[in-house]
């Protein structure tokens, strides 16, 4: 039987920004892809000290997302 993970589209009023792994989660990426992705300037992000964070409204601006409710995958 197949693990079932939930993923859900956050909404950017209560959650100002995301995981570089939730992010991921929501594109259907690898976490190391996303970092790829960062690095080139495909998926917006915000360096703090050596933490990397993802601006939630700019990510779903950029990629046309709209907030949902947890969903199966």
């Amino acid at each position: 039987m197949p693990a079932t993970a939930t993923r859900a589209i956050p909404d950017a009023s209560t959650n100002p920004t995301i995981s570089v792994k939730q992010a991921a989660a929501i594109l259907g990426i690898s976490v190391r892809h996303a970092y790829v992705a960062i690095q080139r300037g495909e998926i917006p992000s915000i360096r703090i000290s050596t933490k990397i964070v993802i601006p939630t409204a700019r990510f779903l601006a950029q990629y046309q997302l709209e907030p949902t409710a947890p969903v199966s995958v």
